[in-house]
């Protein structure tokens, strides 16, 4: 009984630190974000480079409020890095409204590009897969003006301390800056925007890696047009896309450094929560780079037709 008593002491006194640690943890989270928060407002109204944000998305429900979130992650990023922002509509449905139509409502400083269900069958090689994200990206990467480009996602928010690194340092052309995910706490269905105490707590740490992740890929426009974007050969993939693009630019003469934080918003269909089939197939980022893409990479020979303002169909 003794030695049972003993055993329950011990293991109440390691969960009382392990609470403990992990409150001194979260605390000075915060405290850094307050810090770099403030930094962030003295940097909102210097000069910033000239960037591109491109993101993909389609209107199919991958979250219920996939629009919601969208603009949430729009209006953040636009106000503190991107000056401009591309958005790819990959393979809309077509019993749905094209999300690009009211988004060049909304922001004034973004464009939209539509890439059909045609063009999508004909590239497309798993059915479970009905947005090829990274040949989306491309799209965008190669119709991008800007002398820096950032590919991100519709659910991913840029942190502070990630702006103010940017925006302090003097930009490599040779550089490709990767960031950490942390999984942030975000109600379904919310309308408000992101603010700063969304920049102060989270709900799941993702470990830092090397080539970066999905959510945050930062280089210049002529290193990614020296790597010709993303693995086009991918055809039945989306996870582990994104790291062995990263690969290819380290490939073709870029290091990789840590620029920061990027927030995801956390949503049930995350491949964090569980890897589904529309998740499609894993990607090797350590073998076969650097990769090939042929000239037209980014669909760059397919016709562009206006249909609204600042948004054009590809034929």
């Amino acid at each position: 009984m003794a030695s049972q008593n003993k055993l329950r002491d011990i293991k109440g006194i390691r969960g009382a630190l392990y609470r403990l640690g992990e409150l001194r943890t979260r605390t000075a989270f915060a405290v850094d974000g307050i810090v770099n928060f403030l930094r962030l407002l003295f940097h909102r109204n210097g000069s910033r480079p000239s960037i591109t944000a491109v993101v993909v998305g389609r209107n199919d429900d991958y979250m219920s409020d996939f629009a919601l979130r969208l603009r949430a992650t729009i209006a953040w990023n636009m106000k503190y890095l991107a000056d401009e922002v591309i958005f790819v509509e990959w393979n809309p449905p077509p019993d749905r409204e094209l999300l690009s139509i009211d988004l060049v409502k909304q922001f004034k400083q973004l464009r939209a590009y539509v890439v059909p269900p045609e063009i999508h069958h004909a590239i497309c090689e798993n059915s479970k897969v009905q947005l090829l994200e990274f040949h989306a990206k491309n799209v965008g990467i190669r119709r991008s003006n800007s002398e820096w480009i950032v590919t991100t996602n519709a659910d991913a928010a840029f942190g502070p301390d990630l702006v103010n690194r940017i925006l302090a340092t003097e930009l490599s052309e040779d550089v490709v800056f990767s960031a950490q995910r942390l999984d942030i706490p975000w109600r379904e269905g919310r309308e408000s925007q992101i603010g700063a105490l969304d920049c102060l707590h989270y709900r799941r740490v993702i470990p830092y890696h090397p080539l970066g992740t999905g959510e945050f890929g930062f280089a210049s426009k002529q290193m990614w047009e020296r790597a010709r974007g993303y693995d086009e050969s991918l055809v039945r993939h989306r996870i582990g896309v994104d790291k062995r693009g990263v690969a290819q630019l380290i490939a073709h003469g870029a290091r990789s450094e840590r620029a920061g934080i990027v927030f995801h918003l956390a949503h049930p269909t995350s491949c964090t929560e569980g890897v589904q089939e529309h998740h499609g197939e894993l990607a090797n980022w350590d073998d076969d780079v650097p990769y090939e893409n042929d000239q037209n990479w980014g669909l760059a020979d397919r016709q562009e037709a206006e249909i609204a303002e600042r948004v054009w169909l590809l034929k």
